[in-house]
């Protein structure tokens, strides 16, 4: 079956007034009869920040993880980043090596901007719970990050000089021969329209929309990223925006939603018995120390507890140690 090279331009169309991005793009399926991966238009709606927040939850340098955001957002999602040809046809053994190339060479880079992108999102939306951003909104703080010391990690490594947006109106969106009439129709009525708010973009790069998505975001009321409370993943609340779990799976096909608030509950039954046991061997060898002030052995080991305390715990948070082996030296003083 005869290759040609295919076009890796992805086209967006952003709606703030219903909190939507509809992406136009390309991507491969299987064809058994000719035993081989060929591309089709594919078109999907999303809620502004999901693809944002399924790119800062994969690890990319992990396959199977990258695979997960490939199948669901096609390869030419990341091969713009790659300087990798993408052709129309692959075999089987082809495909899986053209993804696998794809992805060992953007990998790092990729990981690069996920971390950039959380650094900026924990402060714009303030997941640290920092005191003084407490009274002002994500687009004020996002100001901050564009416009003051506290600079953008975001922009640090992408340059807005480096943005080559080509926007675009309905017309040239319509190439890719969207099938869905609702959608279609929603585009269309906003063709050669005044309104500023809905326009659509294109390009090769789509690091470039995520840019574009979180400036959005920012300044779209009533929408934000979360930080699931059970498993830690970045998501956008489905209905209130003081969700605290995401609809992920997480165990036995029940998402976070439905196990977060019980295992969360465990959890903290479980710190609240790991502090008992700290506190009461802190005032055992307290006690000890003050009811034995001559016996400068007990004033010392005192002191050395006190100390490898805060050493196993800076441990723990640094994941050099776990909760179990720190309880194992506690139940040991």
């Amino acid at each position: 079956m005869e290759k040609i090279e295919i076009s890796q331009e992805i086209q967006f169309f952003i709606n703030k007034l219903n909190k939507t991005k509809m992406v136009a793009y390309k991507e491969f399926r299987y064809n058994k009869k000719h035993k081989g991966y060929e591309f089709f238009n594919k078109f999907d709606k999303l809620k502004l920040g999901v693809q944002l927040c399924d790119f800062i939850n994969t690890d990319f340098k992990s396959l199977e993880n990258a695979r997960e955001f490939i199948d669901k957002y096609s390869i030419i999602a990341i091969s713009g980043l790659s300087n990798t040809n993408i052709y129309t046809y692959y075999d089987e053994n082809e495909y899986e090596e053209m993804v696998k190339s794809v992805v060992e060479k953007v990998a790092s880079k990729l990981e690069k901007y996920k971390k950039a992108f959380i650094e900026d999102i924990k402060y714009i939306y303030n997941l640290n719970d920092l005191e003084e951003l407490h009274d002002l909104s994500p687009a004020q703080r996002l100001y901050i990050l564009r416009n003051s010391k506290k600079t953008s990690a975001v922009l640090k490594l992408y340059d807005s000089k480096d943005l080559k947006l080509d926007f675009n109106n309905f017309g040239v969106f319509a190439s890719f021969s969207i099938i869905k009439e609702d959608d279609a129709q929603e585009i269309a009525k906003y063709a050669d329209s005044s309104k500023a708010s809905p326009y659509c973009f294109r390009c090769n790069d789509i690091i470039q929309s995520f840019v574009i998505e979180l400036l959005e975001l920012a300044n779209t009321d009533n929408i934000e990223i979360k930080k699931c409370k059970n498993c830690g993943k970045y998501f956008v609340p489905d209905n209130r925006i003081d969700e605290i779990y995401c609809s992920n799976i997480y165990e036995n096909g029940k998402t976070c939603k439905e196990v977060g608030h019980f295992r969360t509950q465990q959890r903290l039954m479980k710190e609240d018995d790991d502090l008992r046991i700290y506190r009461n061997v802190y005032q055992k060898l307290l006690l000890r120390t003050r009811r034995n002030p001559d016996n400068t052995q007990y004033e010392k080991e005192f002191q050395q507890f006190k100390e490898k305390n805060v050493e196993l715990k800076e441990k723990i948070n640094n994941g050099e140690l776990t909760q179990e082996e720190y309880m194992e030296w506690l139940n040991k003083q």
